[in-house]
């Protein structure tokens, strides 16, 4: 399930951030859960075989209303300004929901917000093959040794055959948290890029200088309808939970065609 988020900014005729933001939009989505239920995703999580951690919600860029403007070291947005957050986990979106609307101001940085408006989509993968967008960018990465055996993270790309294969082995773990009594759908999933993808890469916060890259853009993702679900409500690929791999349904291939 999808939910789109409109918030007026209180503080100032324009949301000023500074480009290494993604900590803060983090921040605004678990400051919008109720305090236990954060501490428990932020923390814990959903535990994927004793060892790997999943939050199971995405979040898209930040979208002002018109184009952005890069000023130093800062980016500001012409209010009201919009956000889209996906999950399959009722709780979340139920809490994401009645939060936003039931605050006086929400905090975001040094700006003071409050929600105009939420509005819940249910886009559906109706067969095996859909074509979607990128609402924030894809990472698919592992971490490699150098020949001094320090680590060193490698992010593919959309033409690497790990992209896919990567993008498949986390929607199947996504899946069996989703639906543990399910057997896991038979056939792989396939991700293929319409037109030339664009490379985006991000910091996560001005303490953070790593560069995280990821991939934004048209794709089509074909396999088990059940799998392709999952992608359009818990995101695609790595780091969901920090603000990528969300995507947006663009269409649904009609069968026969």
């Amino acid at each position: 399930m999808k939910l789109n988020f409109v918030f007026k900014v209180n503080s100032s005729n324009k949301l000023v951030l500074g480009r290494k933001n993604q900590h803060l939009l983090q921040a605004l989505v678990y400051n919008l859960l109720d305090s236990e239920y954060a501490r428990f995703l932020h923390t814990e999580g959903f535990v994927y075989e004793g060892k790997r951690h999943f939050r199971l919600f995405s979040f898209s860029k930040l979208y002002g209303n018109g184009p952005i403007e890069l000023r130093d070291d800062f980016v500001l947005f012409q209010p009201p300004v919009r956000l889209v957050i996906t999950s399959p986990v009722n709780a979340i979106l139920e809490q994401l929901a009645t939060n936003a609307l039931s605050m006086g101001e929400i905090r975001l940085g040094n700006n003071l917000l409050s929600c105009k408006e939420v509005k819940a989509e249910h886009p559906r993968a109706e067969g095996e093959e859909i074509e979607f967008r990128t609402l924030s960018p894809i990472v698919c990465y592992s971490t490699l040794k150098k020949y001094d055996n320090s680590d060193f993270t490698y992010y593919y790309s959309p033409k690497e055959k790990e992209f896919g294969g990567q993008i498949y082995a986390n929607l199947v773990k996504k899946f069996q948290l989703i639906a543990p009594q399910k057997e896991v759908p038979e056939g792989a999933v396939k991700v293929e890029s319409i037109g030339r993808p664009k490379e985006d890469i991000r910091f996560f916060s001005p303490d953070d200088n790593r560069p995280i890259k990821g991939w934004s853009g048209r794709f089509k993702l074909c396999g088990p309808k059940s799998l392709l679900q999952i992608a359009l409500d818990a995101g695609l690929g790595a780091k969901n939970s920090a603000g990528f791999g969300c995507i947006e349904l663009v269409s649904n291939k009609q069968e026969g065609r």
